[in-house]
């Protein structure tokens, strides 16, 4: 099953306002995902910096894991309420989809980046 050109930017709307947040260390430790999965932001409180380095990068990558599972979480609603989410047949089919609008989401924010860098490279 093939998503409709619109349906696609209905979902890559839909998509680019979606972020997860995760936290560790009694919230020293802060971390935003995008829809991707891509963390967007680390936050370290000062306190932190006195931890062992072991122990942060465990709080660093459970605060992430956080944030990735929350945003992982927003895509599946977004994509059960798809229209075609009722035609689904099964969890292969799902994944399949899924799989390919997210392909087309992140070519178009790859093309949007190109873009930019065209454009700081035009201002120079």
């Amino acid at each position: 099953m093939r998503f409709s050109p619109a349906h696609v930017e209905q979902l890559k709307d839909e998509l680019d306002v979606v972020v997860g947040r995760g936290e560790a260390a009694d919230g020293q430790v802060r971390v935003t995902a995008g829809a991707s999965g891509r963390l967007i932001d680390v936050v370290l409180a000062p306190r932190v910096m006195g931890m062992d380095s072991r122990k942060l990068a465990e709080a660093v990558l459970r605060a992430a894991q956080e944030a990735q599972d929350e945003v992982a979480g927003k895509v599946d609603e977004i994509m059960a309420g798809s229209p075609d989410a009722g035609n689904a047949g099964d969890a292969v089919d799902d994944e399949r989809r899924f799989a390919a609008m997210l392909e087309s989401f992140e070519a178009s924010m790859a093309e949007r980046f190109r873009a930019a860098d065209d454009q700081r490279r035009d201002d120079r």
